[in-house]
């Protein structure tokens, strides 16, 4: 009996592993909260720019983590933090993708890091001004960490939101290194 259940422990523990994404796990164009609209991989949203009247509905409904990959000279940032952690109780990250930075590795597993620090938490949602900056994060992510071809990194970033050229640029040119 303890020969046959080694092999089925390490398929278990091997199956939850995979880093296959699921297509119908991943969602366009959807109500994020509010107005707010982007897109979902599970409990994970990417959007441009919440309003600041968006964070009280981001709380209400779930979510637990808020990343900002804007640069601090963008906005406001004492404002959104403040809004996110003392007055909604979530958790904040800025992780700046500078707007002349080249997307690298040690940027996606800073962001990477954040979203899995509190996942077991509640809903995170990824922003920046526009979605492109998370579009480009995604499709390297989903290619670094996921397992997925380029090509395929690429469209699945663009279906979610990636659509200005200039980001586009930095995910290819990523790819390249």
């Amino acid at each position: 009996m303890k020969f046959i259940q080694w092999p089925v422990i390490l398929l278990f523990l091997f199956s939850c592993s995979s880093h296959t994404i699921k297509k119908n796990d991943l969602h366009e164009d959807v109500i994020i909260a509010g107005k707010l609209k982007g897109s979902q991989y599970r409990d994970i949203y990417f959007s441009g720019q919440p309003k600041n009247t968006d964070y009280k509905k981001l709380s209400e409904n779930g979510f637990k983590t808020v990343i900002n990959l804007r640069s601090k000279d963008e906005y406001k940032e004492e404002v959104e933090q403040w809004l996110v952690e003392k007055k909604y109780k979530m958790n904040y990250y800025n992780i700046a993708f500078e707007k002349n930075m080249e997307l690298n590795d040690s940027f996606i597993d800073n962001v990477t890091s954040a979203v899995k620090k509190h996942r077991k938490e509640g809903k995170t949602l990824i922003h920046c001004s526009t979605g492109n900056r998370v579009g480009a994060w995604l499709a390297a992510h989903f290619h670094k960490d996921h397992k997925m071809s380029k090509e395929e990194s690429l469209e699945t970033a663009k279906k979610m939101g990636l659509t200005k050229e200039k980001a586009i640029k930095k995910v290819e040119h990523y790819f390249l290194k």
